[in-house]
């Protein structure tokens, strides 16, 4: 039978577990009020339950002209001078120059969703983490790629084993490999690998390089938000030591970084010693860019420059986002805390946004998350656990939830 649509569109659904999870919580708030714990939002709240839009950033935006915010970009690669904000965002600390190129993108999803469409063909296989954000699925399916995870976690650190052996399977299966790591402040878990693990990964790409392309994607939307601040970003020297066959592509979210969610406006940030291979990456986004989203918000590009290039704003905003980071290191602490008296297992935690409830058997996650709902607590059913956003629950309700959650296994 014909139908309108072509046979990969026809009976293709998003059912996004988020946005359904925190539907339900809303509609259970209206119910029963503060009783409802709404675990399921990975944007920042503040303890009274309100969104934070900081003021640092939203203030700047009313002195931009209404023309900049109306009209078009000057760049399907980004403004240049966004574009030079970026790159001293990222690693204006740094002793030695990066190589790179940044091309803009509607939000970090953008630059994840480009690099897939334009490293693999279809058929092809990207590695994920075991437990990773759920639309790295949705954007390999929407690219015709296969899936296949490494193991993030082996006695309570990252799994360097697995993560080696996987990238050398898929390497001899197809002579190429794109794998996905979330770090820092990884959603779901909240992990954040040391500097030596980062050291043992470039080490094993290096020689994985020797087979063929190795193409790192360094998924950093809570980068603004781990604890050690700027001092992170020195890790990003890291990969001047990659060989001429490994590239990086960095997916920064400026909508994480200012509070900007609604604003869609991120970047790719690419980086090997493969100069025709650099330029060629380049030109394949600039042309996907053109054919899927044009051009990217010019006023939210304004906005990032603005703030970027005028310390007085700078130093403003990263005094206001560190009464957030401090909050976070709060509710984290609460958190975890009170999961270890209890007994409640969690995956390895460090910073950021959330921690997840382990939960390998997807029954019981199931079982466990429909319980919890009847008793007004909402996370997210993520691969081998229930995730809760600590972002955006207030430290009083988060106080004695991990019991309330013990309780009910």
């Amino acid at each position: 039978m014909n139908t309108f649509l072509n046979e990969k569109s026809n009976g293709k659904k998003m059912v996004d577990k988020v946005f359904k999870a925190a539907v339900a919580a809303n509609i259970a708030k209206e119910k029963f009020g503060d009783e409802v714990v709404n675990a399921t939002l990975g944007t920042l709240f503040d303890e009274d339950g309100k969104f934070v839009a900081l003021n640092s950033v939203w203030g700047p935006y009313e002195t931009i002209d209404k023309l900049q915010k109306a009209k078009y970009a000057s760049s399907i690669q980004g403004n240049p001078g966004f574009r030079d904000a970026v790159y001293n965002w990222l690693f204006g600390n740094l002793e030695e120059k990066i190589e790179c190129e940044i091309i803009a993108t509607p939000g970090g999803a953008g630059a994840i969703s480009s690099t897939l469409k334009n490293i693999l063909s279809p058929g092809e296989t990207v590695i994920k983490p075991s437990q990773g954000w759920g639309p790295y699925k949705t954007m390999a399916h929407e690219n015709d790629l296969t899936l296949t995870d490494y193991n993030m976690f082996k006695h309570g650190e990252f799994d360097l084993a697995d993560f080696e052996k996987t990238l050398n399977e898929v390497m001899d299966s197809q002579g190429k490999v794109l794998v996905i790591i979330n770090d820092p402040c990884h959603n779901p878990t909240g992990y954040s690998l040391r500097p030596d693990e980062w050291d043992d990964i470039i080490d094993i790409v290096n020689e994985l390089s020797k087979k063929g392309p190795v193409i790192i994607l360094n998924d950093i939307a809570y980068v603004d938000y781990n604890s050690n601040g700027d001092e992170w970003k020195i890790h990003f020297a890291k990969y001047n030591t990659l060989e001429k066959n490994v590239m990086v592509v960095i997916a920064f979210s400026c909508s994480k970084t200012l509070t900007a969610y609604g604003a869609r406006v991120g970047a790719q940030i690419v980086i090997t010693k493969d100069k025709k291979q650099l330029e060629s990456f380049k030109d394949a986004a600039i042309y996907s860019a053109r054919s899927i989203w044009s051009t990217v918000n010019n006023s939210a590009m304004k906005l990032f420059s603005l703030i970027a290039h005028d310390n007085y704003l700078l130093s403003k905003y990263k005094k206001e986002k560190q009464k957030y980071i401090t909050l976070l290191e709060e509710r984290a602490h609460i958190m975890t805390s009170e999961a270890k008296k209890v007994k409640l297992e969690l995956y390895p935690f460090t910073e950021g946004f959330f921690v997840t409830i382990k939960i390998p058997d997807d029954k019981e996650k199931t079982a466990l998350n429909m319980k919890l709902q009847k008793n007004n607590i909402f996370t997210v059913e993520v691969d081998g656990g229930l995730r809760i956003a600590i972002c955006s629950v207030p430290k009083r309700q988060l106080k004695g939830l991990s019991k309330r959650i013990k309780d009910l296994m």
